[in-house]
């Protein structure tokens, strides 16, 4: 057995449009995918805004997630 396989999983897709659903009392104003409970998994769904925009949920460590949302920064800093 592989010791250092690594598993990822994701749920959501920006085209579900799950901001466009409406079950007879509005639009949603906020969704989030409860299912990416495990450390690892990340979801992709359309923005509420639109306009191609895409929200993201992502599951790491706490050290692993400072570190990514400090690259994370770094790299819009310097996208703009």
């Amino acid at each position: 057995m592989k010791t250092n396989l690594r598993l990822f999983s994701t749920a959501g897709s920006p085209r579900f449009e799950v901001y466009g659903i409406d079950f007879g009392w509005g639009r949603p104003k906020k969704v989030e995918i409860v299912s990416i409970g495990e450390t690892g998994a990340f979801s992709l769904s359309e923005s509420k805004n639109g306009n191609g925009r895409i929200e993201i949920g992502l599951v790491l460590n706490k050290p692993v997630m400072e570190s990514f949302a400090a690259l994370f920064h770094k790299g819009l800093s310097s996208s703009s």
